[in-house]
Formats: C-alpha cells, structure tokens, sequence
C-alpha cells in the first residue's frame, strides 16, 4: 500500500524494534488505564454489574495468551502490558463476582 508516493510497509520497517516495544508499552499503559478505571467503577458503585463473567475471562484468556506470546518471542512491548492487563482482569472479574 502506498501513501503519497511511499510504501506503508518501509515506513514501518523504519521504526527500531525498542522504538515498537516502547510504544507497545505506551499504547498497553493506556489500555491498562482504561481497564484500570472499569476496575474502579465496578468496586466503587453499588449496583449490579452489567458486565459478564464470560466476558470478563475471555479477554483475561485474551491477554494471557499475548502475554505469553510476548515472553517466548522477547516483546517487551508485548508482554508487559499484557501481564498487568491480565492482573487487572482478575481484579475486574472478583469485582463483577463479588456483585453476584
């Protein structure tokens, strides 16, 4: 794909591998903020979650499998946001569980 006159993909390959594992964990920090946040919401209101446990472990199993991902290939970038996301959902899930 060509973007005025220059190729997508050199544009990408232009960029160092710490540069991607550094916006891989910039991009993971807010993520995890916004997940973070829900986290909060869930554990400070009173009424009944609207969230499903299902939905809650699947993307758990979600981030587990790309933190896993990211430590056999070596991507910071991949799996530290990933294991706090991860974190994060097993708070998000004992929150929508303690709401029953």
């Amino acid at each position: 794909m060509t973007v005025g006159g220059l190729s997508m993909g050199s544009g990408l390959r232009a960029l160092s591998d710490r540069a991607w594992d550094n916006l891989g964990v910039l991009v993971g920090v807010v993520a995890c903020g916004s997940i973070g946040y829900q986290v909060l919401h869930e554990w400070r209101t009173s009424t009944p979650s609207s969230v499903s446990i299902w939905f809650v472990l699947g993307f758990l199993l979600v981030y587990l499998f790309w933190f896993l991902y990211g430590v056999r290939f070596g991507r910071r970038g991949i799996w530290l946001p990933n294991a706090v996301a991860a974190a994060l959902q097993v708070l998000f899930a004992a929150a929508v569980l303690a709401k029953g």
